[in-house]
């Protein structure tokens, strides 16, 4: 279900990982009342609705915590770098592949990475499954045509990765991970550049990266690579509406 101002769509990768009927509404502008009651309506087919309300918009915000039993799980901010040219320096133990087979030491490093999330702080989610998400989302993209890994080795060991994708007018890093054991050693830095100059020879221009704004880390690493804040959204679960007010 589409609108000038929402999208709404199930999730069938949620909804197999959670094992409970997963959706997702993307607010995008602000919702009206007629919007608000098509939205209710789609939400309470599903037990699990992600609801993303782009750019904070603040009248989203209000009617969500009027009619609706949403919480807030997470502030998401979203950092777009537009490149021209491809970095000066190369380096050749970092590379790029995609349809990558299951590498242990990316799993391995999946496991013990990524300490931020929504699915974090949702009480209502099992902590298992919340904690080992982005492990199983990296074990989803092995194998995949349109999945790729930037690999960067160090003294013959995986030091770490980013998986990104290709949308219609971009690149995405969906996860960016590097072992702590090489933290601190430009391995970052490297897997960027790297993923810059194989996007440029694609003929893509611009990459676009999100995380959560907790994650003061991460955020000032982009920063540092010259990726510009452009948005920030709010983030809300829902679970299965039993009733709402009027």
């Amino acid at each position: 279900m589409r609108s000038k101002n929402y999208e709404c769509k199930p999730l069938q990768w949620d909804t197999d990982y959670f094992d409970v009927s997963s959706a997702r509404v993307n607010l995008s502008g602000i919702v009206d009342e007629m919007g608000q009651e098509e939205i209710i309506e789609f939400c309470t087919g599903y037990d699990f609705v992600t609801i993303s309300n782009l750019d904070n918009i603040k009248e989203n915000n209000n009617w969500l915590g009027a009619r609706t039993n949403a919480f807030l799980t997470d502030m998401n901010i979203q950092f777009l770098k537009v490149l021209t040219e491809k970095p000066d320096n190369q380096d050749e133990k970092t590379y790029v592949v995609n349809c990558l087979s299951r590498n242990e030491q990316i799993v391995d490093i999946a496991k013990k990475s990524f300490n931020y999330s929504r699915f974090f702080n949702d009480p209502k989610l099992p902590q298992e499954q919340a904690r080992n998400i982005y492990l199983h989302w990296t074990e989803c993209a092995f194998g995949q045509e349109n999945k790729y890994f930037v690999i960067s080795e160090r003294e013959g060991n995986l030091a770490g990765y980013i998986l990104f994708t290709f949308n219609e007018d971009g690149s995405i890093i969906e996860l960016i991970a590097v072992d702590e054991k090489y933290q601190g050693q430009r391995v970052g830095k490297s897997l960027i550049h790297t993923m810059e100059s194989f996007v440029i020879d694609q003929g893509i221009k611009k990459i676009k990266v999100g995380t959560q704004v907790n994650n003061i880390v991460a955020a000032q690493f982009y920063n540092a690579m010259g990726f510009k804040y452009v948005s920030c959204g709010s983030m809300y679960h829902l679970w299965k509406i039993q009733e709402f007010k009027s």
